[in-house]
């Protein structure tokens, strides 16, 4: 491997409740003629998946529990908010300095548990989650694709978390279908020779970063890119 080429597919339209990404990406490739290889990554960013599978829910039909009222006082928050973000999660890490972490229901760590109020119309009544199961999201992108192009892909989801004591959010992987997420070098050489016993390599969350930099987390408008060489 001499380089990575990351390459942004321009003028993906605005996903709907039930567009069909795979048809989408395709349509935008057919498009403007981009050929596409074996080993080729797709990184499509969680937003667009979680649009397509209408993951939205209208803040005013939650009706907040004691616990979710409780914890609204102690953070300055909506309670109905709250209740949605209790709804998304498995437990409550920490609510100090009027931040909710938690762990959300598909494993990782974020604030508010990956609820996203950017980028999606009339902001003040609704809110977006995350994909129900963002693996089974990969996997159909995935078999549209390939079985469009007859070409060996993989898919991976992204989404952006913010990390423990650093300012900053970076993009790491939340889905992936096909692809090996680790690189183990347990058992391999360092420079110097030495046996190396623990390091493994987050591939796909070191791939969703990468591609965070042209995706952007504002209104950039690329929420798909092609990953070539890896």
């Amino acid at each position: 491997m001499k380089e990575i080429i990351i390459k942004p597919l321009l003028e993906i339209p605005l996903v709907e409740p039930y567009d069909d990404i795979g048809k989408i990406i395709s349509k935008n490739i057919d498009e403007n003629t981009i050929e596409v290889e074996d080993g080729d990554i797709f990184v499509i960013a969680q937003k667009v998946v979680s649009k397509s599978e209408n993951r939205f829910i209208n803040i005013d039909s939650v009706q907040p529990t004691k616990k979710a009222i409780s914890l609204s006082k102690k953070i300055n928050k909506d309670a109905r908010i709250i209740q949605i973000i209790l709804n998304e999660s498995c437990e409550i890490i920490s609510y100090k300095n009027n931040v909710l972490v938690t762990r959300h229901n598909l494993g990782f760590v974020n604030v508010n548990a990956g609820i996203d109020f950017s980028n999606i119309s009339n902001n003040k009544d609704r809110v977006l989650l995350l994909p129900l199961e963002p693996n089974e999201s990969a996997k159909k992108i995935n078999q549209f694709l390939t079985n469009k192009y007859k070409k060996k892909i993989s898919i991976i989801i992204t989404d952006s978390q913010t990390r423990p004591f650093r300012k900053g959010v970076a993009s790491f992987a939340i889905g992936t279908h096909n692809f090996s997420n680790l690189k183990d070098y347990k058992g391999s050489k360092d420079i110097y020779n030495n046996n190396m016993h623990l390091t493994e390599s987050a591939l796909s969350d070191l791939i969703a970063s990468a591609s965070a930099i042209l995706m952007g987390e504002g209104n950039e408008m690329i929420p798909v890119v092609i990953v070539k060489g890896f």
